[in-house]
């Protein structure tokens, strides 16, 4: 396994060379939220990690009560070029719709992305929000999972998943350079298996 961050306007200023990379190999970038809030930092942090040859990845954090066609829109023209990337992340914590609601359009949302970037996005998701939400989606395991599981412990399995791809394991993890605390996450692979999934 191999380590790596999430990032964004709420972690401040990064000084982007003032922290070591020899086990931080990728990172994940806040893009945007809901249908209008673009992340201040979210274009500088992906140009100084590309730079730099972190392998990293852009995300949205989703509201499914608001209208998820202008969400993605709103995604897609912020990141514009996603070759290079990792596969577009979809944030499901904190905001829902109604039952009723809540799964088909949290659907309808993956695939619009997924016919704008032709790949399919990752869920990052906790297993509480999952199994209250969307615990009918069966269709989730056709997507990466991103765990939200701060702790330890090797997280149970979160059906319908067979197991994570990405697992958020702290959110106060400290790095030079980064003003506030972060998330620290484990990718479940090597290196290599990463790059794999870089959009070519």
């Amino acid at each position: 396994m191999i380590t790596g961050i999430d990032l964004s306007e709420k972690n401040g200023e990064v000084r982007w060379n003032a922290f070591g990379f020899g086990d931080m190999q990728f990172a994940f970038i806040k893009a945007t939220e809901a249908i209008d809030s673009i992340d201040r930092e979210f274009k500088k942090n992906i140009q100084k990690a590309k730079e730099l040859g972190i392998i990293v990845g852009a995300y949205h954090w989703l509201h499914p009560r608001l209208h998820v066609g202008q969400q993605a829109e709103l995604f897609i023209k912020t990141v514009k070029d996603f070759k290079g990337l990792l596969p577009p992340v979809v944030c499901l914590e904190t905001h829902r719709a109604n039952l009723d609601e809540m799964e088909k359009n949290v659907k309808t949302y993956l695939d619009i992305v997924e016919q704008s970037v032709s790949v399919k996005p990752i869920i990052y998701t906790s297993d509480n929000y999952w199994k209250t939400y969307l615990a009918k989606a069966e269709w989730g395991c056709d997507y990466f999972l991103w765990l939200d599981k701060p702790g330890s412990i090797w997280p149970q399995q979160l059906w319908p998943w067979a197991g994570w791809t990405f697992w958020q394991h702290s959110y106060q993890a400290k790095l030079p350079g980064i003003p506030t605390n972060l998330g620290l996450n484990w990718f479940n692979g090597s290196k290599a298996e990463l790059r794999q999934m870089v959009i070519q």
